[in-house]
This record gives structure tokens, C-alpha cells and sequence, in this order.
């Protein structure tokens, strides 16, 4: 077919759609095109209810509250491990003290003896005199030590029972804290459930939005396709025969008479954007635009 070059776009599109009718039209029966339709996954949630959100905060809450009451036991069980250490010293302590003090009497009353002894005096009742008093003051100061440690250790073994009471009453002690603080988690977990029920429906909204347009658009493309085909009714040749016939060569120099006026960077950027250009060129309009990116040196 006989034509002069294009010079502009629209001379050249002229000039295809001429080429197009003059080798390609035929009458030929339409058989529809099968778009798929879109179809997006939804988000989906776990219902929550009083139950779970009562579960789910005691168990986010469960290693603070356990490592909290571990933490406190430790503590007091170190306190009675003190005074139980203080009070063996005491106890320990009264014992050598006493052992010292009848020691001492020991002494004292041999030299008692021995002082009667040296005296002649073996039947007076100087010694059992002077051996009562240092009985009766060894009686006394281990009644003292006896009653000073009983008075200590009384006052260890109260606090050692009133820690105990507090080991035994440890998670009693914990309760109302951790109620509050599994409450005040409860409120949070509610409101974040109730963002994420909002924003959930919002996204899955906005899917159906995007399948209804895209339903839309395959509408649009199926009758645009038809009123195309009415218009041109046009039937396939297979590439050979279009080949032999010359369609595609004078194609190619109708495009290139055109995009040949324009720097190579330039032609490859436009001729990528006229993805319509497919509808002529088959599969010479991925090469040709493969030579122009070749040229511009990309």
C-alpha cells in the first residue's frame, strides 16, 4: 500500500488504522473476551468478648505479677533469714557468756578453799558462807543473761512470725494491685479491639470499592472491544500471511517514519507510553521499541 510518511502522531495513527482495514478486514462472527473479576482477601478477626479480654490481660500480665510476688517472698525470706541468724548469735552468745561466769565461780571458789585451807580454818563456816554468796551471784547474772536473751530472742521470733504471716499472704498482699493493673489493661485491649474492628472495616470496605471499580472497568473494556470489532470487524490472518502480504513492513516504516523524526530517548519513552501501538505491530512492537532503548543507551 502506497503512503507518504507521517510527519506527527496523528498522521501516523491515520495512517495505521488504513493499514489495519486495507490488509486485516474480514467479516468474522465476535467471541467475547473472558476478564477475570477481581476478587481481594478480606481481613479477618478474632471476636473478643469479656471473657477473652479478661484472659488475654491476666496472661500479658502473668510474668510481671509472678516475677513481682517472686521478687517480694525473696525479699522477706531474706529478712527472716537474718533475724534467724541473729538470733543463734544471741543464743550462742548467753551460752559462752554463762560458761565464762561459772568458770569464774570455779576459780572463785577454790581460792576460797584454798584461803581457809592456808588459815586452818577447815571447819568454819567462813567457807560455805563465801561459797553460798558466789552461788547466789552466779545464779543471778545467768538469770540476767538468761532473761536479756529470752527478751531478744522473744522480739526476734515476733518478727520472724509477722514475716512469715506476710510470706504465707504474698499473692493476698499482690491482689488488689494486680486486679487494678489487669483492669487498666482490660480498657486497653478494648480499645484497641475496637480500632482495629474500625480500621478492618474500612480496609475490607475499601476492597469492595476496588473490585466494584474494576468490574466496572471490565464492563467498559468488554463493550469497548465489541463496538471496536463492530467497527472494524476485522479477522486474524496468521503472521505469515500478513508477512507475505507486506502488512507488517509497511507498519514498521509508518511507525519508524514517524518516531525516526524524534531523538532515540525520546521516541523509546513515547512509543512506551502508546502501548496501543500493539494493536499493529504484534510482536514487532516489542522490538521496535527495544531498538530505540538501544539507541538512546539505556
Amino acid at each position: 500500500m502506497e503512503f507518504n510518511l507521517p510527519t506527527t502522531k496523528e498522521e501516523m495513527y491515520n495512517i495505521l488504522n488504513d493499514l489495519f482495514y486495507y490488509y486485516r478486514v474480514r467479516r468474522e462472527g465476535y467471541e467475547e473476551i473472558n476478564l477475570v473479576e477481581l476478587d481481594l482477601p478480606r481481613l479477618e478477626i478474632k471476636e473478643m468478648n469479656d471473657v477473652t479480654f479478661v484472659q488475654k490481660a491476666k496472661e500479658l500480665l502473668k510474668s510481671q505479677h509472678e516475677r513481682e510476688i517472686l521478687e517480694y517472698e525473696s525479699n522477706i525470706s531474706s529478712q527472716i533469714l537474718e533475724l534467724e541468724k541473729k538470733a543463734m548469735l544471741i543464743e550462742q552468745n548467753a551460752i559462752e557468756e554463762i560458761e565464762k561466769i561459772k568458770t569464774l565461780y570455779s576459780e572463785s571458789v577454790k581460792k576460797v578453799e584454798n584461803q581457809v585451807v592456808k588459815a586452818g580454818l577447815f571447819n568454819s563456816t567462813i567457807i560455805v558462807d563465801k561459797t553460798v554468796a558466789l552461788e547466789d551471784s552466779l545464779n543471778d547474772k545467768i538469770a540476767r543473761i538468761t532473761q536479756n536473751k529470752n527478751e531478744q530472742l522473744a522480739s526476734l521470733n515476733s518478727k520472724i512470725y509477722a514475716l512469715e504471716q506476710q510470706l504465707s499472704n504474698s499473692e493476698t498482699y499482690y491482689t488488689s494491685v494486680h486486679q487494678y493493673e489487669i483492669d487498666k489493661k482490660i480498657v486497653e485491649l478494648q480499645d484497641e479491639y475496637s480500632k482495629l474492628v474500625v480500621d478492618t472495616f474500612k480496609y475490607n470496605n475499601s476492597l469492595e470499592e476496588k473490585e466494584q471499580r474494576y468490574s466496572n472497568t471490565i464492563k467498559e473494556t468488554k463493550a469497548s472491544l465489541h463496538l471496536r470489532f463492530l467497527d472494524i470487524r476485522s479477522g486474524q490472518f496468521t503472521k505469515d500471511q500478513l508477512v507475505e502480504m507486506g502488512y507488517y513492513t509497511d507498519v514498521l516504516r509508518c511507525v519508524r517514519g514517524y518516531y525516526d523524526t524524534l531523538p532515540a530517548d525520546e521516541a523509546y519513552r513515547d512509543m512506551h507510553a502508546e502501548g496501543k501501538l500493539s494493536i499493529y505491530l504484534d510482536d514487532y512492537y516489542d522490538t521496535t521499541i527495544y531498538a530505540y532503548k538501544l539507541a538512546a543507551g539505556f
